[in-house]
């Protein structure tokens, strides 16, 4: 979680060390700056700070004369900045490893001549502090968002007695299991959610949030376009021969996602399994059933008239289950129209 010191408050955000000091004289921003304390010739002026994190940015300054006093920049004892005379405003960032690290700021000066400010100054410094994790309680079990299926999936460590694979629940959450199973953002999506309501679980050691926890505010923005919607037709198609084959008209660009599944009653839906050329039942109210089972209109290209006899006779009635999913608001995911092929052309009386 980064945070910013902006050195305008007498109260500092970071427990900084030495005898470098809140100023005026100079800012990159607003009206201070933390800058070096004022020295004689043969002085030094040094700021320390240890803290554990993985990122540094802050902007610097120094004015002093060029070639003999310096401003002097160290992590964990590793110079990387060393600059005389008059800069102006520099920004510097870095990422590091993930552990505690000691910042060095340090402004000198050689035995003779005074130059400019004859000081150094930081402004705007900040650091990735503390750690935040996340779980999302889903029908009593806890899951994190899995990147390689797109979708939110049930945390499994292994049970210390019986040393196998559990499925993870609020009852066994430790600080160590959100720091090794936690999510460190959560993902703006339901996909492979079911509860309408699903529970949140955050944990953080920074202790100015668990100090004062008024002052925390979790903002979840989840848009409409991100959801994904079922649509069941209200009139079935009355067939009048056996289908050969059904050919699915429809535009899908983007993340968009669009499936089907088919049904002659409304109450049981069928989809095909592509791989093992064999009907299966899908619960089309269940999400993550839908968006596992549901077909794409290519699966349609597969199915044989065999197949379609198995569960559609003439005279049965042929629903359609869209499941709509627009992954980003441009995203085109749109149903134009489908087309029943009979197996013999109907014989029509003029």
């Amino acid at each position: 979680m980064l945070k910013i010191e902006t050195f305008e408050n007498e109260s500092l955000i970071f427990n900084f060390t030495g005898d470098w000091e809140r100023t005026t004289q100079r800012a990159y921003e607003g009206n201070y700056s933390y800058g070096s304390k004022n020295i004689s010739h043969s002085q030094e002026s040094n700021a320390y700070l240890t803290v554990t994190t993985d990122y540094i940015e802050f902007y610097w300054y120094v004015s002093s004369e060029s070639s003999y006093d310096y401003f002097e920049f160290y992590i964990d004892g590793n110079r990387e900045i060393r600059q005389s005379g008059t800069s102006g405003w520099n920004k510097f960032s870095k990422s590091l490893t993930k552990e505690e690290h000691t910042f060095h700021w340090k402004y000198y000066k050689d035995g003779s001549v005074d130059r400019g400010d004859d000081r150094a100054y930081i402004d705007n410094l900040i650091l990735n502090i503390g750690e935040s994790r996340y779980f999302i309680e889903d029908e009593g079990v806890l899951k994190v968002w899995n990147g390689t299926n797109q979708q939110y999936d049930v945390v499994q460590i292994i049970d210390e007695q019986t040393q196998e694979l559990v499925d993870l629940t609020p009852d066994k959450l430790t600080d160590e299991i959100f720091l090794n199973y936690g999510m460190e953002t959560l993902k703006v999506s339901r996909a492979g959610l079911v509860d309408l309501r699903p529970k949140i679980y955050y944990f953080t050691n920074e202790d100015e949030i668990v100090n004062q926890p008024e002052g925390f505010c979790l903002k979840l923005i989840e848009t409409v376009k991100s959801l994904p919607k079922i649509v069941v037709e209200n009139t079935g198609r009355i067939l009048e021969q056996t289908i050969s084959s059904i050919t699915i008209d429809d535009t899908v660009s983007g993340t968009g996602d669009l499936q089907y599944a088919l049904s002659k009653d409304k109450n049981t839906w069928y989809v095909f399994d592509t791989t093992n050329k064999v009907w299966q039942v899908v619960d089309i109210t269940n999400d993550t059933d839908f968006a596992a089972k549901g077909m794409r209109k290519e699966d349609f290209e597969v199915i044989t008239e065999a197949h379609y006899e198995e569960i559609f006779k003439v005279g049965d009635e042929l629903y359609l289950a869209f499941r709509f999913y627009k992954g980003e608001e441009t995203d085109e995911c749109k149903f134009k129209g489908v087309k029943i092929n009979y197996t013999s052309p109907l014989d029509i009386i003029i």
